[in-house]
C-alpha cells in the first residue's frame, strides 16, 4: 500500500512539474514579439496592434491601457487556447453565461399588422390614411396611454438611449430586447404621419436594425431567454406602415452573414461590415448601384471596448477580447461639416483617425460621432441628388456609404436636433428621407416621443 502511495505521489509530482514548466514556457513565449499573432482565424478579425506613442496618449493614460489590450489580445497560440477552452467547456456542459441588469417582460407581438395604421398625431376621429377609428380602438388606446404614459419630452434637451439588461455569453455581450406594443404603434403612427406630410415631395424609407441578440445567437438558445423576437417585432412594424413608405428588409440579409464580424462583441452597435450589408439592401430597394468595399479606403482601429464593457462594470470576459473598429471611406471628393450641440460648426473627416483615442471612443470614427446636424457633400456628383438620414448612433456606421450615391447627404440625430423635419425636407429640396433606428429605439418612449416632436 505504501509503495502504491509513493508511486502515485511521484506521478502527481511529475504532473505538477510538467505543468509548471509548460506555464513557464508560455510566459517566456508571450514576450517574444514574432510569436504574437496579428489575426485570429477563430474570431475572424484583426487583433490589437501595438499602440503608437504620443504625448497625449501618455498623459491621459490610454497609451498604457492600449499596451495592456495588445498584450492580452495577441497572446501566443491564442486561437488554440480559445478553441481548447471552448471544447473543454462544451465537453463538461459549462455555459459561461452572465446577465447584467434587470430583464423586463415584453408585450405579446401581434401576428397581424396594426389595422388601420393609427397615427398618434392624427385627430381623434381620423387616422393617417383617412379611415375613422372605431370607438373600441379609441377606448383601448386611451386606456393604454393612461396605464403607461409617455414621458414629457424637453425638445431643447438631450434624449439618450440607455442599454437594457446585457447578456454575456463567453466573451461577447448581447442586449436584451422587450417589445412594447404601445411604443411600436407610436413609432408606426409617427412614420405614417411624416410620409403623409411629405407625400409628393420626398420618398420615405424606414430601416429597423436588429441587434446582435437576434442575429448572432441561435434561436434554440434564445428560446430559453426572456427576450422578444426582433424578427417578429420588425415584421409587425413594417407590415403596419403606410404603402407609401418603403421598408428596407435587412433582417434576413444580416442573418445570412451571422458568421462574419458584423456586430461588436463589447458594444451594442453593428460593425461597418454589418452596416455595409444593410446599405446594399437599401441600394437594391432604391435601384442604385452600391459602392463596392474594394473601391473604398479601409481603415482599422484596434482596442475598442464599448458600451457592454462599461455597462457590465468592465466584465473580465470582455476585457480580454477587445474589438477592432474597421471603417471604409468611399471614393470621391467628399467633404463633411457638422454642427455640435452648442451650435458650433466644424469641418471634419468622414472617417476620423481614432488610433490614439480612448478605448471607449473608437466608434466615433464614423461621421464624427453623434452630433445634431451633419452635411456631407460629394463634389464628384452634380446630379442634385440628396438624402436625409434621421438616426440614432446605429446610423453612424451606415451613412458614409451613402456619400458614394448622393451629391448631398443630410444627417439629423433626432436626440439632439431641434426643428421641424418636414419643413427641413421641403426647404432643402430633399428627395429621399431614411429613418434608421435599431430595434431597441422603437420601444423607447423617450426616443420615439422626440421623433414625434420633430415631425408634427
Amino acid at each position: 500500500m505504501r509503495h502504491f502511495d509513493e508511486k502515485n505521489h511521484s506521478f502527481d509530482a511529475r504532473k505538477i512539474l510538467l505543468f509548471t514548466i509548460s506555464l513557464g514556457l508560455l510566459s517566456i513565449a508571450s514576450w517574444i514579439v514574432p510569436l504574437r499573432p496579428t489575426y485570429s482565424e477563430f474570431e475572424k478579425r484583426e487583433l490589437t496592434k501595438f499602440p503608437t506613442f504620443s504625448i497625449q496618449a501618455l498623459s491621459d493614460g490610454s497609451y498604457f491601457d492600449n499596451i495592456d489590450l495588445w498584450f492580452s489580445d495577441t497572446f501566443p497560440f491564442r486561437d488554440a487556447l480559445i478553441t481548447g477552452n471552448s471544447y473543454l467547456k462544451k465537453l463538461y456542459g459549462i455555459q459561461p453565461v452572465q446577465v447584467s441588469g434587470d430583464v423586463e417582460e415584453g408585450d405579446a407581438i401581434p401576428s397581424a399588422p396594426m389595422q388601420p395604421p393609427v397615427s398618434s398625431q392624427a385627430t381623434s376621429s381620423e387616422t393617417d390614411n383617412g379611415l375613422s377609428s372605431t370607438p373600441e380602438e379609441t377606448a383601448s388606446s386611451s386606456q393604454t396611454s393612461s396605464e403607461s404614459p409617455a414621458p414629457e419630452i424637453d425638445v431643447t434637451g438631450e434624449v439618450t438611449q440607455s442599454l437594457g439588461a446585457v447578456l454575456i455569453v463567453g466573451d461577447s455581450g448581447y442586449e436584451y430586447y422587450n417589445f412594447s406594443r404601445e411604443v411600436a404603434d407610436q413609432y408606426i403612427g409617427m412614420l405614417n404621419h411624416t410620409a403623409q406630410k411629405l407625400e409628393g415631395s420626398a420618398q420615405v424609407y424606414d430601416m429597423v436594425v436588429p441587434t446582435s441578440m437576434d442575429i448572432i445567437l441561435p434561436e434554440s438558445f434564445r428560446q430559453n431567454l426572456n427576450t422578444s423576437s426582433q424578427k417578429d417585432a420588425i415584421a409587425y412594424i413594417s407590415g403596419s406602415l403606410s404603402p407609401s413608405i418603403q421598408s428596407v428588409p435587412i433582417y434576413d440579409t444580416l442573418k445570412a452573414h451571422a458568421d462574419e464580424y458584423i456586430y461588436f462583441r463589447t458594444d451594442h452597435h453593428w460593425t461597418a461590415l454589418g452596416a455595409y450589408y444593410a446599405y446594399r439592401s437599401f441600394a437594391e430597394l432604391k435601384g442604385i448601384s452600391p459602392v463596392e468595399l474594394s473601391q473604398c479606403e479601409r481603415k482599422e482601429f484596434s482596442g475598442f471596448l464599448g458600451a457592454f464593457y462599461s455597462d457590465t462594470n468592465k466584465n473580465p470576459a470582455l476585457t480580454q477580447n477587445p474589438d477592432t473598429v474597421v471603417a471604409y471611406v468611399p471614393p470621391g471628393t467628399i467633404k463633411m461639416q457638422y454642427t455640435d450641440r452648442e451650435g458650433n460648426t466644424f469641418d471634419w473627416p468622414l472617417i476620423s483617425d481614432v488610433s490614439n483615442w480612448a478605448a471607449s471612443s473608437k466608434y466615433s470614427t464614423f461621421i464624427g460621432g453623434d452630433n445634431p446636424y451633419t452635411v456631407i457633400q460629394n463634389a464628384d456628383l452634380t446630379d442634385g441628388s440628396s438624402c436625409l438620414v434621421i438616426k440614432e448612433s446605429f446610423g453612424n456606421a451606415f451613412i458614409p456609404y451613402l456619400a458614394a450615391n448622393y451629391q448631398t447627404v443630410h444627417v439629423i440625430d433626432y436626440r439632439y436636433w431641434n426643428g421641424n423635419i418636414p419643413e427641413f425636407v421641403n426647404s432643402n429640396n430633399i428627395q429621399d428621407v431614411l429613418f434608421l433606428n435599431n430595434v431597441s429605439a422603437t420601444r423607447n418612449a423617450s426616443l420615439v416621443g422626440k421623433m414625434e416632436s420633430l415631425t408634427k
